[in-house]
């Protein structure tokens, strides 16, 4: 064991900044855990409503499908979607949770270690390059919600054909604020990110 200049034995154990790294280390890889538990159920249950979809979807296809019944699959259908949209957006929130506290977790390893941060490992990766840096893993479900949608509107083809003008131009809407959101939001991170390191 190494001694102190004051002759006192050392070990890391009572140096504090050591503590302090293994500590923030040690959340970081649970809230890193959490996430990919998360990842992991999202991806499963998304892939048993996907699979349901598509054998109710082929079963009500076929010429033998009595009109009668095919309100009754358009309503199934609808409702397999609208429960992969719940499943989605509640696993969105929990995804967010984990990087929110990530983000504090590492803003306050900087703020306490200061410009002695180069003494130390680094305390997490940062992804390789802008993209995978402004569009975090709490995004990816945003894609299977817009995949449920655009399942539902082929579903309900026949019902919405009428109304197709105001959908179209109520989904260009949307999208743009959609795009000028995420841009925003991308924006924001990339100035937080700066001011941050």
């Amino acid at each position: 064991m190494r001694k102190l200049p004051n002759g006192v034995q050392w070990n890391e154990f009572h140096d504090d900044e050591i503590v302090d790294w293994k500590r923030v280390r040690s959340a970081i890889e649970h809230e890193d855990q959490l996430t990919n538990h998360r990842v992991t159920w999202m991806l499963t249950s998304q892939g048993f409503l996907f699979a349901a979809f598509a054998l109710v979807f082929q079963a009500s296809t076929k010429t033998d499908v009595q009109y009668e019944l095919r309100a009754f699959y358009q309503y199934l259908l609808s409702g397999l979607a609208a429960t992969g949209i719940f499943v989605s957006l509640y696993l969105r929130l929990a995804l967010r949770a984990a990087e929110i506290q990530t983000e504090i977790l590492r803003g306050w390893w900087v703020e306490r270690i200061g410009e002695r941060y180069k003494n130390h490992p680094p305390i997490s990766g940062t992804p390789p390059n802008w993209l995978l840096r402004m569009l975090p893993f709490s995004s990816f479900p945003i894609l299977f919600v817009l995949s449920w949608i655009i399942f539902v509107l082929i579903v309900l083809l026949d019902f919405i054909k009428p109304y197709a003008n105001t959908i179209g131009t109520f989904s260009l809407l949307l999208t743009l604020i959609l795009g000028l959101v995420i841009f925003g939001f991308m924006l924001g991170r990339r100035k937080y990110s700066k001011t941050s390191v």
